[in-house]
This record gives C-alpha cells, sequence and structure tokens, in this order.
C-alpha cells in the first residue's frame, strides 16, 4: 500500500476490521466502496479491487443501486489511472443504469466522469457539454458538493482554453462552496486550481500563498494524487524564478510520486517540466531523455495535449543541438497537433476516435431502443386504430433512412475536407523540404567554390546535382500519389476534356485546383513567379478560358 497519514490509515485499517465482521451483503458493498474512496488518491491498484469486489457481491444479489454506485467508483479509479478506455466503459454503463433507475445524483456522477476523460483527451467542447449537464442535474437535487465539482471543471476547461479570466471566476464560485460545505478535498483543489491562475498572471507570490495552503491540507487529508500536483506548480514557479535547486527538488519530488501511483497524465506532464528545467540550465541530453519519455507517453495513450507540448520542446532541443532535420520533424508534428485540438471534430488519433465511436454509439444504440419501447406502449395505448400506427411506423423508418442517408453524405464530405486539409499540409511540409534542401545545395556549391583539387570541386557538384534531382523526383512523385488519392478522377477528367495538356500543365492543374497562388507554386516548384503566371496564361488558351471574367481555379475545382 502507499504512504497515508496517520488518520487515513487507521480509517483504512477500520474498515478492513469492519468489512472482517460485516454480515449483510449491502454493507458490505457499502464498506468495500468507502475503502475504495479512501485509496484512490493513494493506491489505485487496490482502490480497483475494492471497487469490483463490490461489484462483483452487488451483481450476486442483484443490488442496483449497488451495481451503480460501484461502476461509478470503478471509472473514476480508471480515469485516476489514464486508463481511458475502460473508464468511458464503466462511466458509460453507470450512466445509462442511472437513467433507467432514475437516480439524479448517480447520472450527474457518470456523466462528470466523462466530462473529465474527454478533458485529459483534449477534447474541451465535449468535456465542457459533459460538466454543463452535471451542473444542470446537481442544480436540481441542490448536491452543493457537486456544483462545486462541476463549477471546478468548468473553471480548468476554461484554463484549457486560456481564457484565465472566466476560469477565476468560476474556481472562485467552487472555492466558496467549498468552504461553505467545509469540502477539505474540494478547497485544497481549489486552491491550487486559483494559483495557477496567478502563475499566469506573474504574481509568483499570491500562487505560492495559495499552493502552500494547498499543499498542508492534502497532507492532512494524505492525497497524494493533490499533493505531487502542488509541488510540480511549486517547481514550475522556482524554475520561472530562476531558483534552480529548488525547482528540481519540488519536480523530483512530485515526479515520484506521479511515479509511486502509476498515474501517466502526470508523470508526463512533469517529465515535460523537469525537460525545460534541463533546457533552461543547458543540459540538452537530459532535457532530450525527459521530453522524450512525455512524448511516447503522449502517443502511446492519447494524450494530445502532452504530444502537443513534448513535440513543442522537442523542437527547441534540437535546434539548440543544430540537427534541423528532427527540429523540422517535431515542428510539423507540432502544427499538426495544435490544428487537431483546435478542430477536434476532424481528430483522426486511434484511441480518442475509438473512445468517441463506442461512446456515441452506445448513445444511439440507447436511443433506438427508447423509440421502441415507446412504439410498444404506443401500440397497446392505440390497438384500436392499429392502421394510424402503421403510418406512423413506415414515416418515422422513412425519417430514420433520409437522416441516415444524410449522415453518410456528410461523413463522406467531412472526411474529403479533412483529406483536403492533410494534402494542403503536405505540401507545406514539401516547399519546406525543398527550402531545406536548396539551402543544402547551396551549401554544397560554396563548398566546391572554396575547395582546392579538381576532383574535389567535381564530386561535390555531382553530388549537388544529384541530390537536387533526386528530390524533385521523389517530391513529384510523393506528391502526385497523395493528390490521387484526394481527388482521383482529376487526372483522368482532365485528360479527356483536354488531351492536348502536358504533365507539367497538368501538375499545374493540380496545385491550382488546391486553390495555391503563384507564389505558393513558385515556391515549390523553383520557377519563378513571372514564369507561374505565364503557365497559367497558356493554360487558360488551352482550357478555352477567353472570358477574363471567369477564375481558373473556380473552373478547375468543377472539373
Amino acid at each position: 500500500m502507499q504512504l497515508l497519514n496517520a488518520q487515513n490509515f487507521q480509517k483504512v485499517d477500520s474498515l478492513e476490521l469492519s468489512l472482517k465482521f460485516a454480515e449483510n451483503s449491502k454493507d458490505k458493498i457499502e464498506i468495500l466502496l468507502n475503502l475504495s474512496d479512501k485509496l484512490k488518491n493513494n493506491d489505485p491498484a487496490k482502490a480497483l479491487e475494492y471497487a469490483k469486489k463490490a461489484n462483483n457481491l452487488a451483481e450476486e444479489i442483484d443490488y442496483e443501486k449497488g451495481i451503480l454506485n460501484s461502476m461509478i467508483r470503478i471509472a473514476e479509479v480508471y480515469w485516476s489511472m489514464a486508463e481511458y478506455k475502460e473508464a468511458m466503459v464503466f462511466a458509460t454503463k453507470s450512466k445509462e443504469l442511472a437513467e433507467e433507475l432514475g437516480e439524479v445524483k448517480e447520472l450527474a456522477l457518470s456523466i462528470h466522469v466523462i466530462g473529465i476523460i474527454y478533458f485529459d483527451l483534449g477534447d474541451y467542447d465535449k468535456s465542457s457539454e459533459c460538466f454543463f449537464t452535471g451542473l444542470k442535474l446537481y442544480e436540481q437535487i441542490d448536491d452543493k458538493e457537486g456544483i462545486e465539482k462541476s463549477l471546478s471543471s468548468i473553471g480548468s476547461v476554461y484554463f484549457g482554453k486560456n481564457n484565465y479570466e472566466k476560469a477565476l471566476g468560476y474556481y472562485f464560485r467552487s472555492l466558496n462552496i467549498a468552504k461553505e460545505i467545509n469540502d477539505r478535498v474540494g478547497l485544497a483543489q481549489g486552491l491550487n486550481n486559483v494559483a495557477l491562475i496567478y502563475i499566469s498572471r506573474e504574481e509568483y507570490e499570491k500562487a505560492c500563498k495559495y499552493i502552500e495552503e494547498s499543499i498542508v491540507i492534502n497532507k492532512e487529508l494524505g492525497n497524494r494524487k493533490w499533493e505531487g500536483v502542488n509541488y510540480m506548480n511549486l517547481g514550475v514557479i522556482n524554475k520561472i524564478q530562476k531558483n534552480y535547486n529548488a525547482a528540481f527538488e519540488y519536480l523530483q519530488r512530485a515526479l515520484l510520486i506521479f511515479k509511486n501511483l502509476r498515474h501517466t497524465l502526470y508523470i508526463a506532464k512533469c517529465q515535460i517540466n523537469l525537460g525545460n528545467y534541463f533546457l533552461e540550465i543547458n543540459e540538452i541530453e537530459r532535457s532530450l531523455e525527459y521530453v522524450t519519455k512525455a512524448y511516447e507517453t503522449g502517443k502511446m495513450h492519447g494524450l494530445k495535449k502532452i504530444v502537443y507540448n513534448s513535440a513543442e520542446l522537442l523542437n527547441k532541443i534540437y535546434l539548440s543541438k543544430n540537427d534541423t532535420l528532427n527540429a523540422f520533424k517535431y515542428d510539423i508534428i507540432k502544427y499538426r497537433m495544435k490544428d487537431s485540438l483546435n478542430l477536434e471534430e476532424k481528430v483522426t488519433e486511434l484511441s480518442k476516435l475509438e473512445l468517441k465511436y463506442e461512446f456515441n454509439k452506445k448513445e444511439q444504440v440507447k436511443r433506438i431502443e427508447q423509440q421502441r419501447k415507446d412504439f410498444i406502449i404506443l401500440i397497446i395505448i392505440i390497438s384500436l386504430i392499429f392502421g394510424l400506427v402503421v403510418i406512423i411506423l413506415i414515416l418515422a423508418r422513412q425519417r430514420i433512412k433520409a437522416k441516415n442517408v444524410r449522415l453518410k453524405k456528410q461523413a463522406i464530405e467531412t472526411e474529403l475536407e479533412f483529406k483536403n486539409k492533410e494534402l494542403t499540409i503536405n505540401v507545406m511540409s514539401l516547399i519546406k523540404k525543398n527550402e531545406l534542401l536548396s539551402d543544402i545545395s547551396s551549401e554544397l556549391i560554396m563548398i566546391k567554390n572554396e575547395a582546392v583539387k579538381d576532383q574535389t570541386k567535381e564530386a561535390i557538384k555531382k553530388i549537388a546535382i544529384k541530390l537536387k534531382k533526386s528530390t524533385e523526383d521523389e517530391t513529384w512523385k510523393e506528391f502526385e500519389l497523395r493528390f490521387k488519392q484526394v481527388h482521383g478522377k482529376f487526372y483522368d477528367n482532365l485528360t479527356k476534356k483536354f488531351p492536348n495538356l502536358s504533365p507539367g500543365e497538368h501538375r499545374l492543374c493540380a496545385f491550382l485546383r488546391l486553390n495555391m497562388s503563384s507564389k505558393e507554386i513558385s515556391e515549390l516548384t523553383g520557377q519563378s513567379v513571372t514564369s507561374v503566371d505565364a503557365a497559367r496564361y497558356r493554360i487558360r488558351k488551352k482550357l478555352g478560358i477567353s472570358n477574363s471574367q471567369i477564375n481558373l481555379v473556380t473552373f478547375l475545382s468543377k472539373i
């Protein structure tokens, strides 16, 4: 078992003793859930074991309320362990059961867990939807603790979107409720959250004050996870203030806590902060070691914000090592991940997509099942007008069919839009690659000019020419392959309608189909802007566009 404070250890010890002597199954379930609650922030593996025992016992005696509460607890513990797929499965099951049983509080708890899973995965829109839904449910039953938790989570969403003023408002509302109901856990978290806002404002003295208050409470509660978060934030503050010894000590202390808890997300966050620390004190290799670990963790678990932050830092590290190729690689990854975080609807990362798909699929199945139940009740009530019911059913099926057609069309359009965007990013990458290789060729020419021996000059010249030729060949092959994947029929249609176009003109038409400007085409092909404009004019003539009012790009987009 992980380290607990004396008070918590006594409570756990007392509950375990009560469990041995409990005879009633429902009493045993409640004790197991209490044990899980006491251990979830210090020994999640043990907390999960107790929660699963409660779930098994509740299923044995068909105790629905016990099944519901144990599934919520299992979901919470899996979330704390960054096992998001398992957490989503149990949170979704508990949500469905809570709706079926009409348990408002448990429904709100389940939706909140779903929200924090989406939040950790970087889907702020989906998580905020869950948090606001949970807030309304908690307000219906006047559950102060639930309201406090929802407000805090909504504040975290605003913080994630860099809207610090909004975040501070929600954090203070949550903190005031925690004080009102004497919720020590919520109070400690609220103090830490407010400190984050003061860090963003560079008010470090205030931030430290709030964090130190939070540490005192977390130590009293034995809440190791949040104590680790406190130390990590103190490490960040001290690094900013260039108190490097203190910064390293706090970050190492935090990392040790998170490793003991096996908390994947916070281990990665701490590794990124340590990477920043070592980069700042110019220990490049140690910085690279920590940030690479965080990057791999982010990729493995679908933690998009972790991947973005670590890629951004890896770009800086490789630039400091003058490794431009690796720096450029992580710059592209950062660019794509930033776009992914801003437009989450178009995300393609496998684990995230799988989670969202499974959740939405279950929601859809549940809605259809509810419609069928309502339909059966309707048949019983209006059995005398059965013919009318049949007509309603036919109309309902037609609507569903029409809806499915619309959804399919929308999915195809979304996929095409995503592929167009990916192709555009690829073209930008090719431009950067060409620029980089052009610089290398130029440097080779300079080296050739400075060389003494004719043999050396000739060898360097051949390398430069070969590099340029092979790069151009590979570039065009890669571009045309990706372009045909997105616009497969474009070349065929173009050839059928205008067979006198040359291969080079085909390629220029493809660039224009992507709405690229003459300047962008010039940068990609190495031609001057004037040459590109002249080529565009020749293409207009071959395409038979004599009217100057007709836009060439618009004309090509219709082929």
